[in-house]
């Protein structure tokens, strides 16, 4: 009897290891249905630096020019959110948008740990399902959660930016974080 009990615990304990080392797979990169290879799921921002993607991606990021006085705004604002976007290294939105967007959040010196970047296949899902429950119809999508102390609390999403900016990029997150349009 305590020998099979004795086996039963080492399984338990086996099981739970190997639950617990399971990696989770970042900068996951595949050939989509049309030839063409894609970033899915979770990357950072070294994944696009990768041949595949590194030319559209350094050369929108170089010449895109931020608005100073809107970025001297946003610095200490857009530090109290989290910001999570969901794109595809496929679309023509994405290739334009996602890099002024980074430039724009290195312009402020936005912790990177509070950025979270989701790449989604043509059929806008990811490696591990992240997008679910997300709404996400069109990409890319920025959206900000509120950062607070209270984990409960946490996701509480404040705003979002799809596809393509209203006016622009840092005149679009200024009205999300201060709820109010910038007067010039």
């Amino acid at each position: 009897m305590k020998f099979k009990r004795h086996v039963i615990l080492f399984f338990i304990f086996i099981l739970f290891i190997s639950c617990r080392t399971q990696d989770y797979i970042v900068n996951k990169k595949l050939k989509d249905h049309e030839g063409e290879t894609i970033l899915i799921g979770q990357v950072t921002r070294e994944a696009l630096k990768q041949p595949e993607f590194n030319s559209w991606f350094s050369d929108e990021y170089n010449s895109y020019v931020p608005d100073q006085n809107v970025t001297k705004k946003l610095k200490n604002k857009i530090k109290l959110y989290h910001i999570e976007i969901y794109f595809g290294t496929w679309c023509s939105d994405t290739q334009e948008q996602l890099p002024r967007f980074l430039k724009i959040l290195d312009k402020v010196k936005y912790p990177q740990r509070k950025l979270k970047l989701i790449a989604l296949n043509r059929k806008k899902e990811s490696f591990y399902g992240e997008q679910n429950q997300k709404g996400i119809s069109n990409i890319p999508t920025f959206i900000l959660y509120k950062a607070h102390h209270n984990p409960k609390r946490r996701n509480i999403e404040i705003g979002r930016i799809v596809e393509s900016p209203t006016k622009s990029l840092e005149l679009d997150l200024y009205k999300i974080v201060t709820g109010r349009e910038l007067k010039k």
